[in-house]
């Protein structure tokens, strides 16, 4: 738990000095009545989360869902799913994009990957460097 705790203190602290974005969610319409920040560059923690843009890392305990992720860590113990996943890893139980460069979870189903549906990884090596 120590370790935890430690490691967690370095992933704010490391995000706050960078100037970059810090973001709890929830649940993905728990600040409905606020305007939801949809686009980010840094840390998002929470129970679940629905972005549009993403660079940095996309964390949470159900599920997540973006359209565009580019470069970071997109991971979710549930469910994760994106459109287009470039230099990036998706890590949850069940996986799911359209392009993806990396995934790691139990089932990964990738429609431009090596195969568009297999266990344990799936990978698209089109979504590596930089976008044309």
């Amino acid at each position: 738990m120590k370790k935890l705790m430690i490691a967690l203190s370095a992933i704010v602290l490391g995000v706050t000095s960078a100037n970059a974005d810090f973001l709890w969610n929830w649940w993905t319409t728990s600040n409905a009545d606020k305007p939801q920040k949809t686009e980010m560059k840094g840390c998002s923690l929470g129970i679940a989360s629905q972005l549009t843009n993403v660079k940095g890392a996309q964390l949470d305990v159900l599920f997540n869902k973006n359209e565009n992720f580019n470069s970071g860590v997109q991971g979710a113990f549930g469910y994760s799913q994106s459109i287009e996943l470039r230099n990036g890893v998706q890590c949850a139980f069940v996986n799911k994009a359209k392009s993806a460069s990396l995934q790691l979870g139990l089932v990964c189903i990738n429609d431009t990957g090596f195969l568009p549906f297999f266990v344990f990884f799936n990978f698209d090596p089109h979504m590596f460097g930089s976008a044309k």
